[in-house]
């Protein structure tokens, strides 16, 4: 954790989805470490563990839903909020993140308000 901020860790393969996320919370209290794969970032994960982590589900090479399985399978990362970040708005891929291990999913495209609530209630310490 940098000092006096909360980190989050943004695992997204697109650049636009990592730039809004970035406007969306700039103005916060967070660190914001960007990661532009699974791989990518279950390494930034090691390195700095988060206090939080915003996972794209569909990426290529390792999609979300195997990032988080892998965090959950580590004693350091499982009790750490992951948010999965979806484009798909129906009840069976939410269902299929909460199974993986997600403990929240917020549905592209982004809205700030859900965005804003939900990081703030796994910041919460």
């Amino acid at each position: 954790m940098t000092e006096n901020k909360s980190t989050i860790l943004i695992i997204d393969d697109e650049i636009v989805s990592r730039y809004t996320i970035e406007a969306l919370l700039e103005s916060e209290q967070y660190a914001l470490v960007f990661a532009e794969n699974g791989m990518q970032g279950l390494e930034k994960a090691q390195a700095m563990p988060p206090d939080l982590i915003l996972l794209d589900v569909m990426m290529p090479g390792m999609n979300g839903f195997a990032v988080c399985r892998k965090l959950r399978a580590d004693e350091r990362f499982v009790n750490t909020p992951v948010i999965m970040i979806t484009a798909w708005d129906d009840a069976t891929a939410r269902q299929r993140c909460l199974e993986v291990g997600a403990h929240d999913v917020i549905c592209k495209p982004f809205n700030r308000a859900e965005l804003h609530s939900k990081v703030e209630k796994y910041m919460r310490k």
